[in-house]
């Protein structure tokens, strides 16, 4: 499973058919349960043209009434879908409102010519980034493409499959979300059409799970735990986030806009190789995670030769059962800071990004969008790490053969790095984002390098707890602005 842009993605051509969602004015009542700090926030902030959605094959007979139902059935699972927000003029509150399940309907606006690659590209890039917005309804579409004759013959799938993509916003999505979407839908699409069962899970809707957030955000003030502990966090950079550890800023005029970022996705690791990297994390009495982490600060300390790595981790807060399948931004951010220190070897690095990782790690369930509120902070993380292990999701040992990858819009930023670091069934993949420049693409592109280096440096030892790992790379050359 890979999380890149739509232009990545191997689109067919085909006849396109656009899904839009649709509620009767009449349908919306209003909804006292509040936004959550995150969904505030991100709706004050938010830049347009931003969403994030996915992408898959669904391997059977395409029928415009059993995708429409399936539509239905899905929105009407989940209550994120079917809720709005508004800003009050008068007094700047958010108001919600919210529809009942038997209020969705959904319009499909078939195009009759057959489309291209690129035309079928073009016309989704555009659609999702202008439909799509937290604070306009629908804030989830769908399209579906019937591969014409021509790309199923030179394709290797299936003889009846079409193909199925959706952009929401990230007010009511999060990566669990998108890759879930996966199993779900194909599921529902089976019962719309054929009957199957399908063996889904109750759900807990994420507007409940929104006000509980809230009403837990309302408990911080400036003497909390979690408010001084950011707050040191940031000090530390005169109240900004961390940066990348390596040059990437872009200098520019201060009236000209970010620039678009540069985007890529590579595989680390196969498969087997993944399983003897995490055996040797066990075998230290560590977990992946906390490998994964160690394998960065230590690709910091060979390439920038400092002992401390500091970034931001996002967590998932899906606390109980009920959230475990259900769609919503079920995310919270820790701050990290990994202190090497004499630390020379796998084993000792392991130690300290274990402490880092455990150090904060309540702090994901608490609003980071009120504490910077508390700490009149509008910064934004610069250098941001994701770690996850899809492995053990419903059906994902079929995302390959379902072409099924996670997207993201395009991102305009002139010194953000983000980096998801996934643990597949078929290896380990990193998808990142950096500014558009050389000097960006340079030390980006030898980080990511030197951490495989890193990583398969502890797969290919006998003894890999004691590698020694901190000694500069002398073959990678650190670009300077």
């Amino acid at each position: 499973m890979e999380y890149t842009e739509l232009a990545d993605y191997p689109l067919p051509a085909g006849r396109l058919t656009e899904w839009v969602p649709r509620v009767d004015d009449d349908r919306w009542v209003p909804d006292p349960r509040g936004l959550s700090f995150t969904h505030q926030d991100h709706c004050e902030r938010s830049a347009p043209g931003s969403w994030i959605g996915t992408v898959f094959e669904i391997h059977r007979r395409y029928d415009v009434e059993a995708v429409r139902a399936t539509i239905i059935a899905y929105m009407g699972r989940h209550e994120a879908f079917r809720t709005k927000v508004r800003r009050d003029e008068e007094s700047g509150s958010w108001l919600r409102y919210t529809a009942p399940t038997d209020a969705v309907h959904v319009l499909d606006r078939a195009h009759t010519e057959t489309r291209t690659e690129t035309q079928v590209f073009k016309h989704l890039h555009s659609w999702f980034g202008e439909t799509v917005s937290p604070t306009a309804w629908p804030h989830f579409i769908l399209a579906t493409v019937e591969p014409d004759d021509a790309f199923r013959a030179l394709s290797d799938g299936p003889g009846e499959s079409f193909l199925l993509a959706f952009a929401a916003d990230h007010s009511v999505m999060d990566a669990y979300s998108q890759i879930y979407a996966i199993n779900e839908i194909d599921r529902l699409y089976a019962q719309a059409l054929e009957g199957v069962d399908p063996e889904l899970p109750e759900v807990g809707s994420y507007v409940d799970f929104s006000q509980s957030e809230r009403a837990l955000g309302n408990t911080l003030d400036s003497n909390h735990s979690a408010v001084r502990t950011w707050q040191d966090f940031l000090a530390v950079e005169n109240g900004r986030f961390p940066g990348f550890p390596l040059p990437v800023a872009v200098d520019r005029p201060a009236t000209d806009a970010p620039a678009a970022q540069s985007s890529i996705s590579s595989w680390l690791l196969t498969s087997d190789q993944s399983d003897a990297f995490n055996s040797a994390c066990r075998a230290a009495g560590y977990n992946m995670q906390a490998g994964i982490l160690a394998a960065l600060a230590l690709t910091n300390t060979r390439l920038s030769g400092r002992t401390s790595l500091r970034t931001v981790m996002p967590m998932h807060t899906r606390d109980e059962q009920k959230w475990a399948a259900s769609v919503g931004w079920y995310v919270g951010i820790l701050p990290m800071e990994i202190q090497l220190g004499d630390a020379r070897t796998f084993g000792e690095a392991l130690e300290s990004a274990a402490a880092a990782g455990t150090a904060n790690k309540g702090l994901a369930r608490m609003p980071y969008s009120k504490i910077a509120q508390i700490l009149e902070s509008t910064e934004i993380p610069r250098f941001v790490v994701s770690y996850i292990d899809l492995r053990f999701l419903p059906d994902a040992a079929q995302w390959q053969a379902r072409k099924g990858r996670a997207l993201r819009s395009n991102c305009h930023a002139d010194d953000e790095v983000y980096f998801w670091v996934n643990r597949t069934l078929e290896g380990l993949n990193i998808s990142a984002r950096f500014p558009s420049s050389d000097v960006a693409s340079t030390n980006v592109h030898r980080f990511i390098t030197e951490f495989v280096s890193v990583l398969t440096a502890v797969i290919d030892s006998d003894t890999a707890a004691d590698t020694v790992l901190t000694s500069l790379s002398h073959s990678v050359a650190v670009a300077a602005e």
